[in-house]
């Protein structure tokens, strides 16, 4: 079973799938994703476009939808346990489910670690308690998790793997109209609709004071 609740961890979980089946071809996965899993061989039992929400707003105007995939997702663990639980991100619905996974006897493998170290710190006492490895993808991240006596290994930013520079610095800086001589700031508002919806007009905003301090300024 495989879990992931946003276009980030479709991405990341598809790519997982991929690399696990060309390792073992005879590896069947199921759970929420979205249609980059799905194209990877993963059977959609709950479609993920609907549960990557922001703020409490959205999480209860979506209360139905996350609902009715965290009861799916707990008549299969107990109906017909899955060998193993992968979850990725999406801290506060997968730790839900992982506390399910672990009363069931289904080892838990946690890909890509909430940023625990940064805020709600306390979050990782339940992730020792329900996750049996995490699997990290930043360096600093292991000492964090050792200190808390949860397992944990480094396996590298998948990013790495899949972002690779397809022209110069030079030719990039051509290709948007950008001017080498200047510094270029990148305005990066998230990759869901309400966070696109919510940051991109403040952003835009501070952008344009910054560009009044700092006349040189270009944006990307």
């Amino acid at each position: 079973m495989i879990v992931a609740g946003e276009a980030s961890g479709d991405l990341h979980e598809a790519n997982l799938v991929k690399e696990a089946k060309r390792l073992d071809p005879a590896l069947d996965f199921f759970g929420i994703g979205g249609p980059r899993m799905l194209e990877a061989g993963v059977e959609i039992v709950v479609d993920s476009s609907q549960m990557a929400v922001v703020g409490l707003i959205e999480v209860i105007s979506h209360f139905n939808v996350i609902s009715r995939a965290y009861l799916a997702l707990k008549k299969i663990i107990r109906s017909t346990p899955p060998d193993l639980l992968i979850l990725i991100d999406y801290p506060d619905f997968n730790l839900r489910i992982a506390n399910l996974a672990k009363k069931a006897g289904v080892p838990v493998l946690y890909y890509i670690s909430p940023q625990v170290w940064a805020w709600r710190v306390g979050r990782v006492k339940k992730i020792g308690r329900v996750v049996d490895r995490m699997a990290v993808v930043f360096p600093f991240e292991v000492p964090f998790y050792e200190r808390e006596g949860v397992p944990v290994s480094f396996v590298g930013h998948p990013l790495i793997d899949s972002v690779q520079a397809t022209m110069l610095r030079v030719e990039a800086q051509a290709c948007f109209g950008l001017d080498s001589a200047r510094k270029t700031v990148g305005l990066f508002p998230g990759s869901r609709r309400q966070e696109i919806r919510r940051l991109l007009p403040v952003i835009l905003k501070s952008a344009e004071l910054l560009k009044k301090r700092f006349p040189d300024l270009q944006f990307i």
